[in-house]
């Protein structure tokens, strides 16, 4: 109802004590009563809404004051802020907070998959409705398992907080349904391709190590960058995984605690040693170039930290040379543990991959092929009993 349309009258204005709000009767031109309740929130902004009947005003009061006992807003701060720009700040101001990993993931999540659907929408009329058609739109555009997920996780870590910090009075996400869609990995790089990229590899020590580290012992992109001498046990042929090279909230390189914090220590067989040995002998000729050392197993071409996108195109360089199709850096992870899995057990398997579920380890980076099938049906040949009539 409209101001435009009451006469002003606000005779029988019955005001309750205590904070409890008021309630008046106001006569529009019409003739008719309406009645206005006004209350403070939690803000101690005041708050007001007409009715038809005067009990719908007191019921809305008990309301307003429950709330408010409860600590909970019913308003928005900001009733005229769109999606979009909720989220930027929101993001922003979560950078020191999180993984510079984490956070460029959710500024892409936003720019490229919400704002395009649901940006301009004001954040406090955002519906549950109105969520669950964007990932129906989502789902017939074809997008992938994991970016819904990554979605949907932005939208309701996004809209929890402001309703957990007062800027919003409801989360519209916490009812949405997310369709179910089953996230499908990458898989291991066949074996007829992972054998041309070693072969290729190893016409340069620095690759080849890179590689060998990559492909036969499955570090992450970012433990193997993170690598120091000092983390190889030559006597006791063992490797330490204790940290990793990510961008960190300033946007420059820094070395980070490895994922889920677990420093991890692996065998090295006299084959790996050698190749990081001839590595080594190799970058101490280049180290009069350096401008810094630190004493990483990877450096850029100065002695410093390694971009990950730099170790990502020279990887894609290297299939260019092997000729073998595109495949991500990731995958060398992915074909290590493909390859392990069938030479040992998993409590093994686990121990290498630095994973606490092994649900995640057999699920997204242990995969069949065609060898270790025809193995198993073959196998299956020897265990039938023989006849012996």
């Amino acid at each position: 109802m409209s101001n435009a349309s009451i006469s002003g009258n606000t005779s029988g204005h019955e005001k309750n004590s205590n904070g409890r709000g008021s309630i008046y009767p106001i006569k529009l031109k019409s003739g008719a009563t309406r009645y206005r309740a006004a209350i403070h929130d939690i803000n101690r902004k005041r708050r007001t809404k007409n009715f038809k009947k005067k009990a719908e005003a007191e019921d809305w009061l008990a309301m307003q004051r429950q709330s408010r006992n409860h600590g909970l807003n019913t308003y928005a701060t900001n009733p005229k802020m769109t999606v979009g720009d909720y989220l930027l700040g929101w993001a922003e101001s979560h950078k020191s907070m999180v993984k510079h990993s984490t956070y460029r993931s959710y500024k892409s999540c936003i720019k490229n998959q919400i704002n395009p659907g649901i940006g301009k929408q004001i954040s406090a009329n955002l519906t549950t409705k109105a969520i669950e058609n964007f990932y129906g739109t989502l789902v017939a555009n074809q997008i992938g398992g994991g970016t819904l997920n990554l979605v949907h996780r932005t939208l309701s870590c996004a809209f929890g907080d402001a309703v957990r910090l007062g800027d919003l009075p409801r989360n519209p996400v916490l009812n949405a349904r997310k369709p179910n869609i089953k996230s499908v990995p990458t898989k291991a790089i066949p074996p007829e391709h992972w054998k041309k990229i070693y072969l290729e590899a190893m016409k340069n020590p620095f690759t080849h190590a890179r590689i060998e580290i990559g492909l036969m012992i499955g570090l992450r992109p970012g433990e193997v960058l993170g690598l120091k001498w000092d983390d190889i046990d030559y006597e006791t042929k063992t490797l330490t995984i204790e940290r990793q090279v990510q961008r960190g909230a300033s946007g420059s390189l820094e070395f980070q605690s490895v994922k889920q914090g677990q420093i991890r220590t692996v065998p090295l067989t006299r084959a790996q040693i050698n190749i990081l040995l001839s590595h080594k002998r190799y970058q101490a000729l280049n180290k009069a170039k350096w401008t810094i050392d630190e004493n990483l197993v990877f450096p850029n071409s100065i002695g410093g930290k390694l971009d990950e996108k730099k170790d990502r195109a020279e990887f894609k360089k290297l299939l260019k040379a092997a000729g073998v199709p595109d495949y991500q850096l990731y995958q060398l992870r992915k074909t290590a543990f493909t390859n392990m899995a069938q030479q040992t057990d998993v409590r093994t398997l686990q121990a290498f991959s630095g994973h606490s579920q092994v649900s995640t380890l057999m699920g997204s980076y242990v995969f069949p092929t065609e060898e270790s099938m025809l193995r198993a049906v073959s196998g299956m040949d020897e265990l039938r009993p023989m006849n012996l009539n």
